[in-house]
């Protein structure tokens, strides 16, 4: 297996990437493509891109959007984010990136915020995507949302939870969790969706979700469904949080595997 840790600069923003190449990897296989959540970055995803890309055989691009980890901060008064900054992401730092690096008809993988981006982008530009694997998205802001954030931002004050994220987001850690919680607050915030756009995505989706997802509810999974323009596979896992990739990898893998089309038996 191959690993290559690069930057990739997007509209003027430096943006650090990882490039994973399994030994065995498919010819012209799409890249897997993968999005994190509103906290996340390239080590913050652990192992599981490797194993992703050695169970797939495909090429599989980390990214660190932009405040996070070691790319470029936000700019001053950037924070809290715009209330469609979800736009933003796709339009700009997502699509920037798919064509800087040249990936033609990527599979998007997100992960909560990472996983509202993906589905954003496949509504936006429907001819771009191969397939989007969702986990734990949101396409409407809920109470259960508001609440989970909140309690979290009680126990980043009131805990050693900065320190761990110090590692991982260096001098930009109180911007990320401000970008993440002061956001989701805004009162204006609570009437974002992006339901209407839903039926312009086209290309395979499946939608996973934790049952015991502390940031939001199976109507998440269930309005997603029956909303999404193409062919859609709801996938609710048991004993499962807000990350299923870390709670019931084997499960998502198995899954993401079923949904490429991808028949023969891999180790993950």
């Amino acid at each position: 297996m191959k690993i290559e840790n690069f930057y990739a600069t997007v509209n003027g923003i430096s943006l650090s990437c990882q490039r994973i190449i399994p030994e065995d990897v498919r010819p012209d296989a799409p890249t897997i493509l993968m999005l994190h959540e509103a906290l996340g970055t390239i080590r913050m995803w652990r192992d599981f891109p490797a194993k992703l890309a050695t169970a797939t055989r495909h090429p599989v691009v980390v990214y660190e959007r932009r405040g996070h980890g070691k790319s470029d901060p936000h700019a001053v008064g950037d924070i809290p984010r715009a209330i469609d900054f979800h736009n933003t992401e796709s339009d700009v730092y997502l699509h920037g990136l798919i064509t800087e690096l040249g990936l033609a008809k990527p599979i998007l993988f997100g992960h909560s915020d990472g996983a509202t981006i993906a589905l954003k982008y496949a509504a936006r530009f429907p001819d771009n995507v191969t397939a989007v694997i969702s986990e734990a998205a949101h396409v409407f802001v809920e109470d259960v949302t508001v609440a989970g954030i909140t309690e979290a931002a009680k126990i980043y004050a009131q805990t050693d939870w900065k320190t761990k994220l110090q590692r991982h987001h260096f001098a930009q850690t109180d911007d990320v969790f401000r970008a993440w919680v002061d956001t989701w607050r805004q009162p204006d915030f609570l009437d974002w969706n992006m339901v209407d756009e839903l039926a312009n995505i086209t290309c395979p989706l499946l939608v996973i979700q934790g049952d015991d997802d502390q940031f939001g509810s199976d109507e998440q999974v269930h309005t997603i469904c029956a909303n999404t323009g193409g062919p859609v596979t709801k996938m609710l896992i048991k004993d499962c949080g807000h990350i299923p990739h870390f709670d019931q990898p084997d499960q998502v893998i198995e899954a993401s595997l079923k949904h490429l089309g991808i028949n023969e038996p891999a180790s993950a």
